[in-house]
């Protein structure tokens, strides 16, 4: 008798393996079978966080009025059989009958974009959440009185026995120059406190009727009514230099002189209507141009291409610098006799004084068109002869002033053409 075989249950007839397949299947299916029940359950998990995030963000209202759920007649806009519009008194509450509004818009125009409680915060709504000045300060001049504070006397300190004939900053530092009748020259640090002496530079026998500082600001320029030369200051080495004019020009007057704003020229006024022309590096003699009449005032363009000059007749002259010619010339509406020009850093606007306190601004625009232009506009505050015309950097404002009343003063504001009555420097600051 044979020996009975070991039942093995590893050993698995072909039928057994064929049915595990079919009713179980591979061991490959059952792990992908398990990776599938995984991401339904992700996915699962994410949809119950949105939902749950969706009623998160539904807002809350901050307060509820709780006579809005009160019962109360509110009449309803209703229509007949015919069309005709009636209303009918109805019982209901403030928020029932709010809602029923609500959607009545909605299904005829939609959901307005600035009511979707969903929208994300737009710039608009970043703005409110900071705290601060939403108005920001601008450079340009509002109608209304301007600010300004009194800083320390530039004239403090200074010889009390001559009164101050010349006044200008240096170009390039916080120094100003202070010139006086009585031959002195001071040169004083501007912070507004202290304005400390620097310097101060002494001519014998000189009096002081112009100063200015050279366009490079290493030199300054002194002259007197009474000479017929002119001094330099070297800033830097400390000398005085007396320059001569030519003898081959006409009698002139160095009670003022000019200079042009690209440091090449200088020009004074000579006898019957001649303007000298001189070399601002060498001081030496160039040409000479011709008015009808002496000349009251001297003004350049930014680029120093033209010259406008005023006279004691009232003329104004338009000079081609580069050509050494007149373009045009045209009189000054009003002026009997001309004292002083301006010219605008912007060259929009040309302001002309006269012996009569009267001030005219021009448009420059339309000068070269007519021999009698209209002046934009006439300023009639001040009744002394106009010694000073001088526009701000920004051409918004002019300062007007008459050196023959004490406080004779004013400011224009170019914007609106109106002065500022507030800035008449009474004579307790002064």
């Amino acid at each position: 008798m044979s020996p009975r075989k070991k039942f093995n249950r590893s050993m698995k007839t072909r039928e057994e393996k064929t049915l595990e397949k079919l009713v179980l299947g591979e061991a490959e299916d059952v792990i992908a079978n398990l990776d599938k029940t995984k991401l339904k359950i992700k996915k699962t998990d994410t949809v119950k966080k949105k939902a749950s995030a969706n009623v998160q963000k539904k807002r809350k209202p901050v307060w509820t009025d709780n006579a809005d759920l009160d019962e109360t007649e509110i009449l309803v806009p209703t229509r007949n059989a015919r069309g005709m519009l009636s209303y009918v008194k109805t019982k209901t509450t403030y928020e029932k009958y709010s809602k029923e509004l609500k959607d009545k818009f909605v299904y005829v125009h939609g959901t307005a974009s600035w009511a979707d409680l969903r929208k994300k915060d737009d710039d608009s709504d970043e703005i409110l959440k900071r705290v601060g000045n939403f108005i920001v300060k601008t450079d340009d001049l509002t109608k209304g009185t301007i600010d300004i504070s009194i800083c320390k006397n530039l004239a403090s300190n200074l010889d009390q026995s001559g009164s101050v004939t010349s006044l200008e900053f240096h170009p390039n530092a916080q120094v100003v120059m202070v010139a006086n009748s009585k031959r002195n020259i001071f040169l004083r640090q501007v912070d507004g406190t202290k304005n400390l002496i620097i310097q101060k530079v002494l001519i014998n026998d000189f009096p002081i009727s112009c100063a200015r500082f050279t366009t490079d600001g290493d030199q300054f320029i002194v002259s007197s009514y009474r000479y017929q030369h002119f001094y330099t200051y070297d800033m830097i080495s400390g000398k005085m230099d007396k320059v001569q004019c030519d003898r081959k020009l006409s009698k002139f007057n160095l009670e003022k002189f000019h200079l042009s704003p690209d440091g090449r020229l200088m020009v004074i006024s000579g006898k019957d209507g001649y303007i000298h022309v001189l070399s601002a590096k060498t001081k030496e003699f160039l040409y000479s141009n011709k008015m009808n009449s002496t000349v009251r005032g001297v003004a350049f363009s930014p680029d120093a291409t033209r010259m406008y000059t005023h006279s004691d007749e009232g003329e104004v002259y338009i000079w081609d610098v580069r050509q050494k010619e007149c373009l045009h010339k045209f009189y000054d509406e009003g002026c009997i006799h001309g004292t002083a020009i301006a010219l605008a850093r912007s060259e929009q606007y040309l302001a002309t004084g006269s012996d009569t306190g009267v001030v005219n601004i021009y448009d420059t625009s339309s000068l070269l068109s007519s021999p009698t232009p209209s002046p934009l506009k006439i300023f009639l505050n001040l009744t002394t002869a106009i010694t000073d015309l001088k526009f701000n950097s920004s051409s918004e404002i002019l300062a007007m002033a008459s050196a023959e009343k004490p406080a004779a003063f004013r400011l224009v504001r170019l914007t609106c053409f109106t002065t500022d009555r507030s800035i008449h420097f009474p004579s307790s600051v002064h």
